[in-house]
């Protein structure tokens, strides 16, 4: 953490003009745009490199790091976000619906992502059906503390749409028959009577989601 703050204040230093920065200082800096070259934030990392260079010009590794970063960054490459592993990560209280539109259910799971993850993570549900099929298409969900990505996974079988995770967003393709589903409640086993929701008995043979 004190590391850290060092490079900051390097950062800031060199920013706003005092380009003399100390030996120990650059190799601190030297060393964390290798950490950030290395976990592919090449952005950061030419930051660090830079800050380097303004100081000692003709450092060597310095200025090779700093060609390979702004060649990465030229070709689009670095760290890609792993919006699936997010929002696994974010649980559910609770999630009850009856016959509501995918649609509102889709605006529903963002916002609660943004709030789970205090706004570290705001996923974009992009739904490929029609208008119709985004106002007909609805589901009835009783889930309690579940992955948002198990959710996820109840609305794809449920409507019978395939779920796709891309860098930035939840896509959300229909089948073409999806065009006025009503799907079927489904309740988890923590999702019972003390939720305050009345419970979805199955029958297990008939589950479709049974393993």
């Amino acid at each position: 953490m004190k590391n850290r703050f060092k490079i900051l204040a390097i950062t800031v230093f060199a920013a706003i003009g005092f380009l003399a920065v100390p030996a120990h200082a650059q190799q601190d800096a030297f060393n964390e745009g290798v950490r950030l070259f290395n976990a592919k934030q090449y952005t950061d990392a030419l930051q660090m490199f830079e800050v380097v260079l303004r100081s000692k010009p003709g450092f060597v590794y310095a200025r090779s790091y700093s060609n390979k970063c702004r060649t990465a960054i030229a070709q689009g490459a670095g760290a890609k976000k792993d919006l699936r592993a997010d929002l696994a990560k974010i649980i559910l209280p609770k999630v009850t619906f009856e016959d509501a539109p995918i649609g509102d259910v889709m605006a529903y799971l963002s916002q609660r992502a943004e709030e789970l993850s205090a706004g570290k993570t705001v996923p974009n549900f992009i739904y490929k059906g029609t208008a119709e099929q985004r106002t007909n298409v609805t589901l009835s969900l009783n889930l309690r503390n579940v992955p948002m990505t198990e959710a996820i996974r109840y609305i794809g079988q449920l409507s019978n749409s395939r779920i796709d995770y891309e860098e930035h967003a939840v896509v959300v393709n229909p089948s073409r028959g999806a065009s006025s589903i009503s799907a079927a409640p489904v309740t988890n086993p923590a999702s019972n009577e003390a939720s305050g929701s009345i419970p979805f008995k199955s029958n297990p043979a008939k589950d479709p989601f049974a393993n």
